[in-house]
């Protein structure tokens, strides 16, 4: 609920030394501070936001370094260009932001009206909100409350000419909120998609990630497709617009990627209706936030190497096949990771995701053409998927239930459920104790001892010995000597 009364109740969630430093630094310098944006509309909300948004008329990085000195610690982050009076104090958790009014504005209404949203054209002056004995009066020249109340997000004038950004913005509010963005706004950032590229690759990560990081993605997502946004920052993702895949598909590759990155939302929201035997594995297993958004990521690139692979074979009755479009969608997800600047450690986790995503495909049908599963295959299958196993197989429950064409497989989840629970247990028992523990050699055993030069064959070799090991053929270091030089021989 929407209420002035909230905004007091959060108080208590800050350090009070704090707050009265904030205002005695305004009244020593002779400036109005006011409470804005982001964190006036989360107070409203009855939400204590960890970044706080203050607005004096200037002087916002002078003003913070004089809240620094008088609080005794922090540490002072220029925001934006050189040219913006914009400043960040950050310390135990909290950051507190500072600006000046926006190009030129004399007063607070003029500087909300120039902001991204009117959620965010809020304001208040700050003394009022901490002096329980002076009514608080909002400042919202653009109606923001009223937007608030009906969860909407509704671009400001200008708002997208200004910084295009704010186009990615408009989905991350409403995926972070839970709100709709309005027709016209969605109209305005139709007609300026293209601007989009004006933004900085590091900025447009942030954002995408920030909408990842939403248990709404997939509704954001959408929304961006729908207004052309997707075509312009994942151009990957559109190649599969139009693109039909075989009839156990109901969806054109894009559409597929999409719904299963929906599907995924489902299936962490709720891992027990999917994973009953091991939901709480699960859970504890997606507790980490950079695990979660990795999942999503491959979830929704799972297939964009489709386009780039797909073949008819007329001697097969016009038989759609896509052989090779999981290394195909793993290199072309690199391409993108790349664009706009992932870390490396990220970027890998994904591909890795992408590239295996087919592998627990691959052991039901053997499994149901054959019957059984060697412990060799299972035992293959954990090694190499490593950290990422929960993760793989979270993506083929998403990718089989976005799958509901007429000649799809009958109880392909079912089987996804079963397979999974058998590699859980073994990889708990026999896997993890295996690689978490010491190595019988490393890479230097393999120069200094056996004489191997350095070179891309390392990382098979051990990678071959480690399951060796958890087959329980090698036991002790002369025994791994002895099978490297086997292995190098049958190699070679």
């Amino acid at each position: 609920m929407v209420s002035v009364k909230n905004i007091r109740a959060r108080l208590a969630d800050y350090p009070r030394r704090l707050l009265e430093t904030l205002l005695q630094t305004a009244d020593s310098t002779g400036v109005v501070l006011y409470i804005s944006g982001g964190a006036l509309r989360d107070w409203l909300l009855g939400n204590s936001p960890n970044d706080l948004d203050f607005t004096i008329s200037y002087g916002a990085e002078a003003f913070l370094e004089q809240v620094k000195k008088s609080y005794g610690t922090g540490t002072i982050v220029p925001l934006g260009t050189r040219h913006d009076d914009t400043c960040r104090l950050v310390f135990d958790g909290l950051m507190v932001d500072v600006s000046g009014f926006r190009r030129g504005s004399a007063t607070i209404r003029e500087d909300l009206s120039k902001r991204d949203f009117t959620v965010n054209a809020l304001s208040a002056d700050f003394q009022d909100v901490v002096d329980h004995g002076r009514e608080i009066e909002i400042i919202d020249p653009m109606n923001g409350i009223e937007d608030i109340q009906k969860k909407v997000i509704r671009g400001c004038p200008a708002a997208f000419s200004d910084d295009p950004l704010r186009m990615l913005r408009a989905f991350r509010f409403a995926a972070l909120l839970g709100f709709e963005v309005v027709p016209d706004t969605l109209a305005d950032i139709a007609a300026k998609a293209n601007l989009i590229g004006l933004s900085a690759a590091e900025r447009i990560c942030y954002e995408l990630d920030q909408i990842m990081m939403s248990p709404r993605a997939y509704p954001a997502f959408m929304g961006m497709n729908a207004v052309g946004l997707t075509e312009w920052i994942i151009p990957e993702l559109n190649e599969g617009n139009g693109v039909s895949q075989p009839s156990f598909h109901h969806l054109d590759v894009l559409e597929h990627n999409l719904f299963t990155l929906d599907c995924i939302e489902r299936i962490i929201a709720d891992p027990g209706d999917f994973f009953p035997e091991n939901h709480e594995v699960i859970a504890t297993y997606l507790e980490d936030i950079k695990t979660l958004t990795a999942i999503k990521w491959a979830a929704l690139f799972h297939d964009v190497g489709k386009p780039a692979t797909r073949d008819v074979l007329p001697e097969k009755d016009d038989r759609i096949t896509f052989y090779g479009h999981d290394e195909e969608g793993r290199r072309k997800f690199e391409e993108f990771a790349e664009r706009l600047k992932w870390s490396r450690t990220s970027r890998e986790r994904v591909s890795k995701l992408i590239a295996m995503h087919m592998h627990p495909f691959h052991l039901c049908n053997t499994l149901r053409t054959k019957g059984s599963l060697s412990e060799r295959a299972q035992l293959k299958i954990c090694r190499k998927a490593g950290e990422n196993l929960i993760g793989l197989f979270l993506i083929a429950m998403a990718d089989s239930l976005a799958g509901q064409g007429d000649d799809k497989v009958d109880a392909v989840e079912e089987e996804l459920t079963h397979l999974f629970n058998t590699l859980e247990r073994l990889n708990r028992e026999k896997v993890i104790p295996v690689l978490s523990g010491p190595k019988l050699l490393t890479g230097h055993d393999l120069i200094d001892t056996l004489g191997i030069p350095p070179g891309p064959d390392f990382k098979e070799i051990l990678e071959a010995l480690d399951l060796a090991v958890i087959e329980g053929t090698v036991s002790d270091r002369e025994g791994a000597l002895d099978w490297v030089r086997g292995f190098i021989a049958d190699k070679g």
